[in-house]
Parts: C-alpha cells; structure tokens; sequence
C-alpha cells in the first residue's frame, strides 16, 4: 500500500506548494496605480521626477533608453559620461552623453542609479521613457481616458490582443499587417507621430502598393533626405480587427535591421499595454465588425 500511498501523497504536497507558491508572488508584486497622463501631440506622458524635478516623460517604446534633454540634465544635475550614439526613429545619428539618474520617481515608485542618456537631438525640457522605464514597470496606456497604469491586472490584459514582440534591438519588433501583408521585424514606436517608415526592401511584398499621398503633412525637417513621405499605408495590428490609414515614409537602405517602423498612436487603438517583462505589447483596437466595435466601447475597462 505505500507506493499507492506516495502517489497520491507527493502530488497533493506539490500542488499544496504551488499554490502557496503562487500565493506569494503575487503578493509581492506591486500593486496597480493609475496616473492622469497628458498628451505630446499624439504622444503620451506621464509626470516623473529627475533627482526631484517634475517633469513629463514621453512614452516612447521606440526608445532604446531613458533620454533627457542637454538643457533638463543641465537643470536636474545629470552628468554627461562618456560619449555614445543613438539612432532616432529619422534615420539620424545622434552624439548622446551616458548618465546616471540618483533618484527617479514616478506614481509613488522610486528607483536609484538609473541609467540614462541626454541626447542633443531633443529640446528644451524634453524626457523620453523608453526601455528601461518599461522592463520596471509593466504600463497600461488607456488614450480614451487620458490615464496610465502601471502594474495593471492581468484581468485587464487578457481582453486586449498581445502581440509576441522582439526585444534584443531594446525597441519592440513585431509582426504587423501593412497594406495586406504581414511583416516580420517592424518598429512599435509610440514615441512616433505622423506616421511610420517602410524599408523599400520588403515594398515588392506588399499585397497592394503604397497610395499616393502628396498631401503628407509630417515635418519632413527632421528625416534624412533619402527618405521618401509621400505615401500612405493601411497598418492592421491584429487579425479581424479594424485596419487605419497612415502616412508611410520609405527609404532604400535597411535602417538597424529592421524592415520598418509604424506609430501606435493609431486611431483604431483605445489602449496599449506594454509589458516587457512578459515580451508582448497589448492592444485594445477596434474590431472590423461595426457591432463588436460597439460592444467594444461600452464595455468598462
């Protein structure tokens, strides 16, 4: 009978042990705290504090780090350290100074020695929360509301569409529908406005051609010449769900290996979850069927 016993005995003690086991995480797992967040153009922030100094942090998952302006490192006392580079979402390469943040708060969180860079590409007291704001805090961004979570259930995740992202580059790639084709290794930036950019390597894959659209208004100052802005895209982020038009850039060499870069900034996109730790970036998009959309907006979040 002891075998018989044991069988029954260390299965139960196991379960006993992961349930207990589950207990305990999620106990130690911060708690969710929701903050009111403005807007950046189409962008959003979120109030943060640089050793002290209350500022607003722009979103940015196209943002392979913390960046700070020369003049608010200046202000908050950020050093500049040895010299490095960043490429910007305008295919520009930019001469930034590495930087190290003492205390950095947001939502009642505080984090010490975070590293950062100050970037001469941005101006006056701009802040990008990019990388290693989202590996510490797991964010839902709700645009309907002008709210952000951060540490949100996972009750409020597991009704949105998860897209398995790509995180070695420090940026999300991700596999997105543009003008009928899926593509592999494309940008999630929510840190872009006006639009997106398209590798003119995988143009011949699309199922239907770039529209012409002479009328783009994006500020084409701040792209590199050999980019081209005047073509639109329907971007669809998951199947059966509504598709948006947006103005596509293109250029003839591969930028960092990627095979292009789209806002999520859209008009279909109600909410966005950006959950690093778990590899995947969550949207709340309106569905292709008129009825679903509906349901959609009526029900509480």
């Amino acid at each position: 009978m002891r075998p018989a016993i044991a069988l029954v005995f260390f299965p139960c003690c196991f379960g006993v042990l992961l349930i207990a086991g589950r207990e305990a995480a999620a106990a130690r797992a911060p708690a969710s705290v929701t903050v009111s967040s403005g807007l950046s153009g189409t962008r959003t922030t979120i109030p943060v504090t640089f050793n002290g100094w209350r500022t607003s942090c722009i979103l940015d998952t196209g943002s392979s780090a913390i960046i700070v302006s020369p003049l608010l490192a200046r202000d908050v006392g950020l050093a500049g350290e040895r010299g490095t580079f960043e490429v910007a979402p305008d295919g520009r390469t930019y001469a930034d100074r590495e930087s190290t943040v003492s205390r950095f708060a947001v939502a009642g969180h505080t984090l010490r020695n975070l590293h950062a860079l100050i970037s001469s590409h941005l101006t006056g007291y701009s802040a990008l929360c990019g990388y290693d704001f989202f590996m510490r805090f797991p964010t839902l961004i709700d645009r309907e509301h002008s709210a952000v979570t951060l540490f949100p259930a996972a009750s409020k995740i597991a009704r949105m569409h998860c897209l398995p992202v790509n995180l070695a580059p420090r940026v999300p790639l991700a596999r997105v529908e543009i003008n009928g084709t899926w593509l592999s290794q494309i940008v999630l930036d929510s840190g872009m406005a006006g639009g997106g950019a398209l590798w003119d390597g995988v143009r011949s894959r699309l199922h239907s051609p770039l529209a012409s659209n002479s009328g783009y208004g994006m500020n084409r100052g701040g792209f590199s010449n050999y980019l081209s802005c005047e073509g639109s895209a329907l971007i669809r982020l998951a199947a059966a769900t509504a598709a948006s038009s947006i103005p596509i850039c293109t250029e003839p060499e591969r930028p960092d290996g990627y095979n292009g870069i789209i806002e999520t900034n859209l008009p279909s996109v109600h909410a966005m979850a950006v959950d690093y730790p778990h590899r995947r970036i969550c949207f709340d998009v309106a569905s292709s069927s008129p009825a679903w959309a509906r349901f959609n907006n009526l029900r509480p979040l």
